[in-house]
């Protein structure tokens, strides 16, 4: 059953403001697609101890999840259609465009679609990627036509949307996957880390196991925890200098190292994370 929450909805406005006049980063450093590949899974989709960003690892799980999963399909990557649900700024969508998909990039800021589109000009993968300025919960997307769903820190996001779920069951083909890197909750100590002024303007979601399960409760639903320890990384850069970072990145591959030899499988590991993967699958009709 959809979960009824009691956060205020989001509107076009609010994301508008957060994206006006921001640019990827990622414009300035890429202009073809094997450059954007190598840039952006060392700064995007690597753990902090290797360079990239605090949510990079968890990141990265789905996106590796996503192309096993295309290539155990054996299906041609430009016969596959990716949906990125809560795009921003396109720059997963334009990584997964560059690996070859057909991408289309949501987001309910026309603000950062403009901004993803001027990108994948850029980048030289615009006949690769749609982006569509709509809510997830109405979308001008055709029926079962969507192979994978996938979404980087966009869960918290749109969670209270309870149309959502629907829409991706109907635009999912059957047996179709989707894989959410997202913070994670159900330990009190992570939520230090957050921007609470943002959280309660945007009306931004705190992520639990039975939100979860309870709001994708039509599709099959896996949760992999996926940092403990590295934790510590987003309190190092919210109390030291910013001249110290190198030295926290030199302290996190031993937090990273550690994390690594944590069971993700018990309910305690997930309990005590920062981060978790959700992966859901569309199940199959049944025949007659």
């Amino acid at each position: 059953m959809p979960v009824s929450l009691d956060n205020k909805k989001s509107d076009k406005e609010g994301y508008n403001q957060l994206y006006a006049d921001q640019v990827s980063p990622l414009a300035e450093q890429c202009g073809n697609p094997d450059d954007y590949i190598a840039y952006f899974e060392k700064t995007g989709l690597s753990s902090f101890c290797d360079a990239g960003n605090t949510k990079g690892y968890v990141r990265g799980v789905a996106v590796r999840e996503l192309l096993d999963a295309a290539n155990i399909s054996g299906i041609q990557r430009e016969r596959i259609t990716v949906l990125d649900a809560g795009c921003g700024l396109g720059e997963l969508s334009i990584y997964l465009a560059c690996k070859g998909f057909n991408v289309t990039g949501v987001d309910i800021s026309a603000a950062a679609c403009q901004a993803a589109r001027q990108l994948a000009e850029k980048i030289g993968v615009s006949g690769k990627c749609t982006f569509l300025a709509e809510s997830l919960e109405k979308l001008s997307v055709a029926n079962a036509s969507i192979d994978f769903v996938i979404g980087h820190a966009s869960l918290h996001h749109f969670i209270k949307y309870e149309l959502v779920p629907g829409e991706f069951l109907r635009v999912m083909k059957d047996g179709a996957k989707g894989f959410f890197a997202d913070s994670f909750h159900e330990n009190p100590a992570y939520q230090v880390f957050h921007n609470k002024e943002q959280m309660e303007r945007l009306g931004d979601v705190l992520l639990s196991k039975k939100l979860i399960e309870s709001y994708f409760d039509s599709f099959e639903v896996r949760l992999m925890p996926t940092d403990w320890f590295v934790m510590l990384d987003k309190l190092y850069l919210k109390i030291l200098p910013k001249s110290w970072e190198s030295l926290v990145r030199r302290v996190s591959k031993m937090h990273f190292w550690l994390d690594r030899r944590i069971p993700v499988s018990s309910r305690v590991s997930l309990a005590l994370s920062g981060t978790v993967m959700t992966a859901i699958t569309k199940m199959r009709s049944k025949p007659g």
